[in-house]
């Protein structure tokens, strides 16, 4: 049951924060959370802290995307959950891509969240849009 319900709120949850819901985050992250994307793009980030995610999430949200949860995956106890979110996001008609977040929780709050694209995608991207990038 435990699983089902964490299965349930991450697909939600992942969704409400891309789409704005600042609330969102505050409720389901730890205070100390550490938000990581690989790469060496304007969005490659190793940062800590709800204030350093939401202004992470922040820009992302400006450029509008479309984002879809395929598949959630829930492992572990309460005290040490692991979470796989399987996504695909779009940003207008030149930009796709699909990757996953890999969570770890604690007692339903999120530690950790990795976030794992094609940076070669993104690269290519910002490389069509360059006054996108910050």
């Amino acid at each position: 049951m435990y699983h089902w319900i964490v299965q349930r709120v991450a697909r939600w949850g992942v969704l409400q924060m891309v789409n704005g819901n600042t609330a969102v985050l505050s409720r389901m992250a730890d205070d100390n959370v550490r938000f990581r994307f690989p790469g060496h793009s304007s969005f490659a980030a190793d940062v800590r802290g709800k204030a350093a995610v939401e202004a992470w999430l922040s820009r992302f949200r400006e450029l509008r995307p479309s984002y879809e949860v395929e598949d959630v995956l829930v492992a572990g106890p309460p005290w040490n959950t692991r979470v796989g979110v399987r996504i695909r996001d779009r940003i207008g008609d030149d930009y796709s891509n699909e990757g996953m977040h890999y969570m770890r929780m604690r007692w339903g709050k999120i530690v950790l969240d990795q976030l794992y694209l094609d940076t070669e995608a993104i690269a290519e991207w910002e490389s069509r849009h360059p006054e996108l990038t910050a």
